[in-house]
């Protein structure tokens, strides 16, 4: 698992914060696999679908409001992420297996981070300006 480097911050605490927050779920899913109980997968997933909705739509007003030109590239892979985690929700609502659930979340937190080192990094340039 990746772990939380600066190289990753953006320059902006909310957002770095959201960050750092979901890098720390690789710890929440080995608890979770531990206590083998399923209501802590839960509390994973609720966090996930906060997480979609406050920090994507946080990036996107930043991008926005600075006219950011991979706007609508961003748009598009905020959407499928969303979609990756109403998947998680519907199948854990629908009591498919903990070990299926955990799969899904190791690889949709891969998933995300892979966004934060490859796409979110797109936007340092838009705080930096904000901050200069």
């Amino acid at each position: 698992m990746n772990r939380w480097s600066n190289k990753y911050e953006i320059g902006q605490e909310s957002l770095d914060s959201h960050h750092r927050e979901l890098f720390d779920l690789t710890t929440m899913l080995d608890e979770a696999m531990i206590s083998n109980n399923p209501k802590n997968l839960e509390k994973i997933i609720l966090f996930l679908e906060h997480y979609s909705k406050d920090h994507f739509s946080e990036e996107e007003e930043l991008m926005i409001t600075e006219n950011y030109k991979g706007l609508k590239h961003h748009q598009h892979e905020h959407k499928k992420l969303s979609l990756l985690i109403s998947h998680l929700r519907s199948i854990y609502d629908e009591n498919h297996p903990p070990s299926h659930i955990i799969f899904e979340i190791r690889q949709l937190i891969d998933i995300l981070v892979n966004h934060i080192q490859t796409v979110d990094i797109g936007i340092i340039n838009l705080v930096k300006k904000n901050h200069s």
